[in-house]
């Protein structure tokens, strides 16, 4: 599965950068810049499989992260909930 997923990131920098480095080419106003935007193109192109096993574990690690967030912070709520049901209890018993 993780090939796949692999493969899929792999074809996305390469239409990415095709997508973004030609109009980028062609509207450049200085050969230096577009020199500096085809050697990038270029480059990512070539090392295109380091570089999509590279964004999949940065996506694999971002998508980690927020699962762990989300946990953390409902075991926050939920405890700051716990927490609070005694102090709710004591004071309405107090209002009586």
């Amino acid at each position: 599965m993780e090939a796949h997923i692999i493969q899929i990131m792999r074809f996305a920098i390469c239409m990415l950068t095709m997508f973004v480095s030609v109009p980028a080419i062609f509207r450049a106003r200085t050969p230096k810049v577009r020199r500096l935007t085809a050697i990038l193109a270029a480059f990512l192109i070539f090392f295109n499989e380091r570089a999509g096993v590279a964004a999949y574990l940065i996506l694999r690690a971002m998508l980690e992260m927020l699962a762990a967030l989300a946990v953390l912070g409902f075991f926050l709520i939920a405890g700051a909930t716990l927490m609070i049901l005694p102090i709710a209890g004591v004071i309405r018993w107090f209002k009586q």
